[in-house]
């Protein structure tokens, strides 16, 4: 079962987590050449930090390493970079060394004494095509056999402008911490927190579009059975 984290406990963790950050981007400057801006993305980027407290798994965050333009090196030699910087970002901390998934670097507290995860964070290391306002950017994927490419991913449509229209009704982004929480809840095709989000939002979306239509409807229907004789 997935609960919110309060503010207070995972504020510190994000403040701490930016600092190695900022700690493997001076790495990475100094050592290769490379910069690069991070963002706190999906769901974390709204406050909605949540853990399973059924499992083992503990409250994570996901930041986007976002490169300001394609880079010259190859996706694998890259990846290592990034993966020697974190490397040299969390040494003599609670954090233990990057895990190199599919499509993230990944850094995690373990609560030894409890054997689970306190909490973890994933970095995907991106640049856009052209700019942010791009509809999708490039990511570096490992294929799990030695081989490492740049791949496009399709940034969701009108989630942005979705979530601008919601703002006008009442009681908007408690429906969305309910959806999102309900979705989380029920995620059996293990889809990660930011895909939950963007679900989260198009769904109260078509939720409140559904209520005003039959409002609508209610209001026309009321409107003939005054004129009936």
């Amino acid at each position: 079962m997935f609960e919110y984290v309060p503010k207070t406990e995972y504020t510190p963790v994000k403040e701490e987590l930016e600092k190695i950050i900022r700690k493997a981007r001076l790495f990475l400057r100094q050592k290769y050449g490379i910069t690069f801006r991070f963002r706190l993305i999906g769901s974390g980027n709204r406050h909605l930090i949540m853990r399973d407290t059924s499992g083992n798994k503990g409250y994570d965050f996901d930041y986007n390493l976002i490169l300001p333009y394609k880079p010259e090196q190859k996706p694998k030699q890259l990846n290592e970079y990034f993966r020697l910087a974190f490397n040299y970002a969390v040494q003599e901390m609670a954090y233990k060394c990057p895990e190199d998934s599919t499509t993230v670097l990944t850094i995690k507290v373990v609560d030894q004494k409890h054997k689970k995860i306190a909490h973890s964070c994933d970095f995907a290391i991106i640049y856009y095509p052209y700019d942010d306002t791009d509809d999708g950017y490039f990511y570096i994927k490992n294929w799990k056999n030695g081989r490492y490419t740049f791949e496009f991913r399709q940034l969701a449509e009108g989630a942005e402008s979705k979530l601008d229209e919601l703002k006008e009704y009442s009681g908007w982004w408690s429906r969305i911490k309910d959806e999102y929480k309900k979705l989380k809840n029920t995620n059996k095709q293990n889809k990660c927190s930011f895909e939950l989000y963007l679900e989260s939002i198009n769904n109260v979306y078509d939720h409140i579009n559904r209520e005003n239509e039959r409002k609508k409807n209610n209001g026309v229907i009321v409107l003939n059975q005054a004129f009936k004789f």
